[in-house]
């Protein structure tokens, strides 16, 4: 600890302080994950007084919408991240510490104060958006950058913008744990992601962690609060990245609630259920999940009464009554019956396929989505059974829930229709055309929602040619850069949509029509070089 005082003395982090009214709080270390320590300051007593406005970080459940498929990647990591901002001289008093008989005070901003992530991600996200105005495809997690493209070349100069541009605002770069040339893959907030090959997984040395953290706990006849808990926050990050990692670890966490919430010593024999769950980590936390899942092939929506359950499958009506022990069931069970009735009579002939599932329940939506929960174990056992059955076909799948005001769109789903879709009507085509010309073919369309005669669905990354793209005008988003990059023209602004756009399952213009800005871009397909 003195030695890392000094240190942060020497480079004005800390300062010693007049005596006069302050907020002390104590200072500890923490290792880091390159083995150096951390200081973070214990500011709970302080944080009770600083109010903090919500806000969301962007997490690794995002990155996956980030990514192309044959993405070229590279990562900057910032040196001394929260020290960059320095702390007004009137604030200083609340950030001091007495060590060794001396008054010091922290001169910038520190780990550990509430307010600290948002104030500095403000900052991070605000550079990040000026790189974007310039075609960086980026995105920013507090001190680290994720920079994608699929050029290697042009990637390398993105690269270089960014540096220098860091620079120039005055930030430190950690050339260490950067990584500065392009990759194929890429280990980013914890996960390797490898476009390349359509797969996050586990870097080798978190797996390394988790085989020994678990192995250790699974020798012991019994275990403590703090020992159950060290390795459930490491399978609740892993979870993200192992194949039904999710599922796998809700045994553990239910039996950690059922316990007492104060921490002791006091010894607690694990279940069976909870050994079994955490010998399968050891078994199966090296494998990959997919970065990207094909489009649905099938769709599938259920309902269920008191009475029966019905569910169409593509265009074929399944329906059955509730066996005795089912009629009593909760309606929450009963929908997830609903579901894995369906899927018993027709999984085997939808092997290794997508197929996307609508519900009117909230609740089955959540535990599938999830892969189970912890407040209900019926709920759970049937989750198991869906997915068991699921990964026994080999069959992927995305949930929704459906309103009961949408049932027309979970209606055009089942019967293997596309969902509703936007059209812009001929006086507004016509506009555009005059200014860029009539196009031959209309991409992502339908029968009903093509503007020309020509219609089909493809990927910009996949076609050669110009074309013409409408979307929203929104700036905060990860694909503005991508499409600026691809530009051919200043984009052309679409008025009045109250009068030019419907919504083609019913005619009408869509919900808050009046609060949208559509953009007509003209850009280049093909991969972006």
């Amino acid at each position: 600890m003195s030695e890392l005082i000094a240190k942060m003395k020497s480079q004005k982090i800390l300062e010693t302080a007049k005596i006069s009214p302050s907020f002390i709080s104590p200072l500890f270390l923490v290792p880091k994950s390159d083995g150096t320590m951390r200081p973070i300051f214990n500011l709970k007593a302080l944080n009770e007084f600083v109010l903090v406005d919500q806000f969301h970080l962007i997490n690794m459940y995002r990155i996956p919408t980030f990514l192309q498929g044959k993405d070229w990647l590279c990562k900057i990591d910032l040196s001394q991240a929260y020290f960059h901002l320095a702390i007004s001289q009137g604030h200083r008093r609340f950030l001091r510490l007495i060590y060794e008989h001396e008054l010091l005070e922290m001169t910038c901003l520190p780990f550990g104060l509430s307010t600290a992530p948002k104030t500095f991600s403000i900052l991070t996200n605000w550079i990040a958006q000026i790189l974007r105005e310039k075609n960086v495809r980026i995105v920013a997690y507090l001190d680290d950058y994720l920079i994608a493209h699929q050029s290697a070349r042009v990637l390398q100069e993105h690269v270089t913008l960014t540096i220098s541009t860091l620079q120039y605002l005055g930030w430190q770069i950690n050339f260490e744990k950067s990584v500065l040339t392009p990759q194929k893959s890429v280990t980013y907030l914890g996960i390797v992601w490898d476009p390349w090959d359509n797969r996050k997984v586990l870097p080798e040395n978190k797996c390394v962690t988790i085989v020994k953290k678990v192995s250790e706990v699974l020798e012991q006849k019994s275990v403590t609060i703090k020992d159950l808990q060290r390795v459930a926050g490491l399978l609740s990050f892993a979870s993200f990245a192992v194949p039904r990692g999710r599922l796998n670890h809700r045994r553990l966490v239910m039996f950690l609630n059922s316990l007492p919430q104060n921490l002791t010593n006091d010894l607690y024999v694990m279940p069976q259920p909870v050994r079994e769950e955490l010998s399968w980590w050891v078994l199966n936390c090296h494998l990959p999940t997919p970065l990207h899942y094909p489009p649905p092939t099938h769709f599938l929506t259920t309902d269920a009464s008191d009475l029966a359950w019905g569910a169409q499958l593509n265009n074929h009506a399944l329906s059955g009554v509730w066996s005795k022990a089912e009629q009593t069931l909760h309606c929450n069970q009963k929908e997830m019956l609903a579901i894995l009735h369906a899927l018993q009579s027709h999984a085997h002939l939808m092997r290794h396929s997508c197929i996307l599932m609508q519900c009117d329940n909230k609740t089955a939506v959540s535990y599938l989505r999830k892969e189970g929960g912890t407040r209900s174990v019926p709920l759970l056992e049937i989750t198991y059974q869906i997915l068991h059955l699921l990964d026994r076909y080999r069959i992927d799948f995305s949930i929704h829930h459906i309103p009961g005001k949408f049932n027309n769109h979970a209606d055009h789903l089942s019967r293997h229709r596309r969902p509703p879709e936007w059209h812009l009507l001929p006086p507004c085509t016509e506009i555009v055309f005059k200014k860029f010309g009539l196009p031959m073919i209309d991409l992502f369309a339908s029968e009903a929602a093509h503007v020309v005669y020509n219609y089909v669905l493809a990927h910009l990354n996949q076609s050669l040619g110009t074309f013409l793209i409408v979307v929203p005008r929104w700036h905060r988003v990860f694909w503005r850069a991508d499409l600026k990059a691809r530009s051919l023209a200043a984009p052309f602004t679409l008025r009045n949509l109250q009068s030019y756009l419907i919504d083609t399952s019913t005619g009408l213009p869509p919900p808050n029509v009046a609060e949208m800005t559509l953009e007509v871009w003209k850009c280049g397909g093909g991969l972006n070089k």
